[in-house]
């Protein structure tokens, strides 16, 4: 009876013996009760008093039960009322539960057991409410906690993309780089020698002693020289030419129209550096005439992180790596890119995690495991496609883009 001793009690009702029958009871089983014998007294000691649970009569004088009901759920959505009502008057019993009143006895109370059943009931109700907002505002505060934690996240995770296409923006300039200064040398050296040969030349003739055989040794030489600069300033042109496109494609998000063939070429040319000195082939099947409206960028970006991420883990013990590019048109305006190798392949464990964040096979040895994320990301979200991986190991990796051309409205 001991937890009772904190929870207070009202009834208002006009019938003296029936207050204090109800009164007596309560207060045995430990409730603090107060009373009203009618329902503008119950109303001001509701005010007043603030009780845990009101016990009130319909029909009372001055104002009836349904009005004190009203005027309290006004003022307090959750505190249980048990209306206790004559018999006959089951009409405003219905009209009392339908303004919110939580159960109802018919009196007079044969059993007592019945209202004390009523009111405990009430007490378990008003508990489980109580627990329900204190559950539904830890909720809350919790799903505020995990929406700023998500916020953070993605703002980690874009700094990190960004990151990582810098990155990859940077080694493709320093493989470029380096690429251009074998041709750009071999022009400079044989311009100097041009020039050094044409000096001699000119010696020759103000000194009056040129022959025949000396001029025609000059031409010869002038023929060869020249042919070799332009051979080699146009592969110099050429790399610079597709450096530029891609890398400005890499670092921006528009969207254009691009022959396919040439473009994967272009992407092909300036990642040249990163396996020239390798045994390992790349060998690209697809149609000329393939013309898609869409982001060249993430084209660039894809098949920059698949031909990394085969030269780095499925061919780390394979000198001979094959890579296949397969590109054709599919149903309606959509682009088939399909994407092979012959590398080491991936277990089940591995197969399901490949494109998580942050999963990599080669941590601590500069892998950053975003490689795979970006590609799932570019090809679901920025080209709205879908990519399947199918992969066993020993038996290298297949990657299968379904890419649906953006007409320009999207």
């Amino acid at each position: 009876m001991s937890e009772n001793t904190e929870k207070k009690i009202l009834v208002i009702d006009d019938e003296v013996y029936i207050r204090d029958s109800v009164i007596g009871f309560l207060e045995d089983f430990g409730f603090e009760v107060i009373e009203a014998e009618n329902g503008e007294v119950g109303l001001e000691q509701f005010q007043e008093e603030k009780p845990d649970l009101i016990l009130c009569d319909l029909r009372m004088p001055v104002m009836d039960g349904l009005e004190v009901l009203a005027q309290v759920r006004e003022q307090d959505e959750n505190i249980p009322i048990i209306i206790v009502s004559g018999a006959g008057n089951i009409a405003d019993t219905v009209e009392a539960l339908r303004l919110g009143a939580w159960d109802y006895i018919i009196k007079p109370i044969q059993d007592m057991n019945v209202l004390f059943h009523a009111v405990n009931k009430a007490f378990e109700r008003k508990d489980f409410i109580a627990e329900k907002a204190r559950y539904q505002k830890d909720l809350e505060i919790a799903n505020k906690e995990l929406k700023i934690s998500l916020d953070t996240l993605e703002q980690a995770r874009d700094q990190l993309v960004q990151s990582e296409k810098m990155a990859a923006l940077g080694e493709l300039v320093a493989g470029v780089a380096h690429e251009i200064n074998t041709p750009v040398g071999v022009g400079v050296t044989a311009a100097s020698f041009l020039d050094a040969k044409t000096k001699e030349f000119s010696g020759l003739y103000e000194s009056g002693e040129l022959k025949r055989s000396e001029l025609e040794n000059y031409l010869k030489t002038v023929q060869e020289v020249s042919n070799s600069i332009l051979i080699n300033m146009a592969r110099a042109a050429e790399l610079i030419s597709s450096f530029k496109q891609v890398a400005v494609d890499q670092s921006s998000e528009k969207r254009r129209r691009f022959n396919l063939k040439e473009y994967i070429d272009e992407i092909l040319l300036s990642l040249r550096p990163r396996y020239k000195k390798t045994s390992h082939t790349i060998n690209v099947t697809c149609a000329p005439d393939i013309e898609i409206t869409s982001y060249p960028g993430a084209f660039s970006q894809i098949l920059n992180n698949l031909i990394m991420n085969s030269l780095i883990h499925g061919f780390k013990e394979i000198d001979n790596g094959e890579i296949e590019i397969d590109i054709s048109r599919g149903e309606g305006d959509k682009v088939s890119f399909v994407y092979r190798d012959n590398g080491t392949g991936m277990d089940e464990t591995q197969k399901e995690k490949a494109f998580d964040p942050f999963f990599t096979t080669m941590r601590g040895k500069g892998g950053t495991g975003l490689g795979m994320s970006i590609v799932f990301n570019l090809v679901t979200q920025t080209l709205k496609g879908k990519v399947v991986l199918d992969s066993e190991p020993g038996k290298g990796v297949a990657f299968t883009m379904t890419l649906p051309e953006l007409s320009e409205d999207i």
